[in-house]
């Protein structure tokens, strides 16, 4: 990719004199967002070229953390998600833009906010554009919920904020919907679609559901502060939520899905092997929702920023003053925090994980 992309010749050396720097950065972050433990890696032309770690990622043994220690990435696992639906609309076992009851009969009776409201369709849920209101962090704490609650919660019907298709507002519990779709329409768990569709095709070894399943001389444990004291969060399981929020993984796991996602730039004609359509992985990176523009200075001196953009396929894509098409996710749940970036355009991209409640290593 590097040699057909890129023409410097000294591409990797000049890039590569920004490592200190982005060490400096997470440093500063661990150190202000006072987080037991932060791991961070920097992907460039498909591969992990620089990664890094601080702290510890177990408090009571104070082992250090690793680049390979396995943190709960929270939020970003909803890529994942979206990944099945789009590979499983690529087999032509589903269209986005069917309703959702074609695949979950519950929610045949749904009732909508107004009567012109359209059908809620796949492609609402994908991009949070549902209507239904914003969850977090009520959704964060329903990762353990049984298919049996959720199909029940299905049949009963949910609140609207807005009707479908009106704009972007985040809702874990549409990916939880996704879910049920996935596992309905492939007869297997979500989760083991994942498992066998992506993750293993991608060599994400350490990439699991359960904390159970990760060495327990890998684990990134999670903590909350209580007093100024690292307290241990008790990991939530692994329910009918957790496609929306429950793998834990690691930088190199993650460094080989953000390749993935920057191998698919530009379009060119190359064998189209990988476990997800090249030009499919582009589509899941375009903008669907539309995010309300912002402008603002950072301090009243401050030049003004702009970024814009919108809710993709289980990713974010934005533009600001300084970059057109940055993707990104960010995740948060009691005991972590996670964010991966990367600029299409330019082949680079940036993954960091934290073992603290809500941390936001994305800043």
């Amino acid at each position: 990719i590097a040699s057909s992309r890129f023409a410097d010749p000294d591409r990797a050396t000049k890039l590569a004199r920004a490592f200190p720097e982005i060490d400096k950065a997470f440093l500063t972050f661990a150190e202000s967002a006072r987080v037991p433990g932060v791991a961070w890696g920097v992907i460039v032309d498909g591969a992990l070229v620089h990664s890094g770690a601080t702290g510890v990622r177990d408090v009571a043994s104070n082992a250090k953390a690793m680049p390979d220690s396995v943190f709960r990435i929270a939020s970003m696992t909803k890529n994942f998600t979206a990944m099945a639906i789009v590979k499983l609309r690529d087999q032509g076992r589903l269209s986005l833009d069917a309703p959702v009851s074609r695949y979950v009969p519950e929610l045949r009776n749904l009732r909508y906010p107004t009567t012109d409201s359209p059908a809620l369709t796949v492609r609402h849920l994908l991009t949070h554009s549902a209507g239904f209101p914003e969850d977090n962090p009520w959704g964060d704490r329903q990762l353990a919920e049984s298919d049996a609650t959720l199909s029940r919660w299905m049949r009963d019907g949910f609140p609207f904020s807005q009707a479908p298709g009106m704009g972007y507002e985040y809702s874990n519990t549409g990916f939880a919907i996704l879910g049920q779709i996935v596992a309905r329409v492939s007869g297997v768990r979500a989760r083991d679609f994942i498992d066998r569709e992506i993750l293993k095709p991608l060599g994400m070894a350490s990439t699991k559901w359960d904390a159970s399943a990760v060495p327990g001389d890998r684990i990134a444990r999670g903590y909350g502060r209580v007093d100024n004291i690292w307290v241990p969060e008790a990991p939530l399981a692994d329910g009918s939520y957790g496609v929306m929020g429950g793998l834990y993984s690691t930088v190199p796991d993650l460094a080989r899905l953000v390749a993935l996602y920057l191998s698919a730039y530009p379009p060119r004609d190359d064998d189209d092997r990988g476990p997800i359509k090249r030009g499919s992985l582009r589509e899941m990176q375009m903008p669907q929702s539309p995010y309300r523009s912002v402008a603002l200075r950072a301090t009243v001196t401050s030049p003004i920023t702009l970024s814009s953009g919108g809710y993709a396929f289980g990713l974010a894509a934005t533009q600001t003053c300084r970059f057109a098409n940055v993707v990104a996710h960010s995740g948060g749940l009691p005991g972590y925090g996670s964010q991966m970036r990367w600029l299409p355009e330019y082949g680079v991209g940036i993954v960091a994980l934290a073992n603290g409640t809500y941390a936001g290593p994305g800043r």
